[in-house]
């Protein structure tokens, strides 16, 4: 059954392809960086996609702002303005979203902004509000895999154990960085030994729960 596009139908369409590629080929000087401190603690290699997101999104419901956008490390913030957008409402925007979200954004200039700057205009590796769960989806198997190395290390696990816990853990990890929160849930931490219960002997679960970092983060030496 074909789709008959009305008038104002097509017109919709076109508004939003043509707001997609103006920003898309934003100028320069419509774009203002910012030096952040979005790294992830328990990934550093990337940025941090629970705690950028709702920022992301926040900045993108302010008048001034067309487009935010986090770099894969999380160290850069890239906010593409309105044409219309004066400096004193882009400076107050920036102001108010730093001093509620209780971060610090060091605006790039000179050189340091037109190296960051050719990187931004290529959109590689740049995330907005409505796609940054792929950097909390890559952190939750980051921490997956390291925590099986953990165990593995400790007690021993088959091969075909420890991939079977990897994909649960990354499971569970994954959910709890992308999906709702219910407080009525079991926690992060009982849903992992639950998996490690299924998996298993209960003495080599008791010795993990016992010997086992309770930090997500790197250890020395960890990847």
């Amino acid at each position: 059954m074909k789709t008959k596009l009305t008038a104002i139908g097509l017109t919709c369409l076109f508004s939003a392809w043509l707001e997609s590629a103006e920003t898309n080929t934003a100028s320069p000087d419509r774009i203002s960086l910012y030096e952040v401190p979005f790294v992830c603690p328990a990934a550093p290699q990337i940025g941090c996609g629970s705690r950028s997101k709702p920022i992301l999104l926040a900045l993108e419901q302010k008048a001034p702002v067309a487009e935010a956008w986090l770099n894969r490390g999380g160290t850069v913030l890239a906010v593409v303005w309105k044409p219309e957008a004066k400096r004193k409402d882009k400076t107050a925007t920036l102001k108010a979203m730093t001093k509620a979200e209780e971060f610090e954004a060091r605006e790039l200039n000179g050189a340091a902004k037109k190296q960051v700057m050719k990187d931004f205009l290529s959109r590689e590796g740049w995330h907005r509000g409505s796609d940054v769960d792929r950097l909390s989806e890559e952190e939750a198997g980051i921490i997956a895999a390291r925590l099986v190395r953990r165990i593995q290390a400790r007690v021993p696990v088959s091969n075909e154990k420890a991939e079977a816990m990897r994909v649960e853990f990354n499971d569970v990890l994954k959910r709890r960085f992308t999906g709702p929160q219910d407080n009525a849930a079991p926690s992060v931490e009982e849903r992992l030994v639950k998996v490690m219960e299924r998996h298993l002997d209960e003495k080599d679960v008791t010795t993990l729960k016992e010997t086992l970092p309770r930090s997500a983060r790197p250890l020395p030496g960890e990847e």
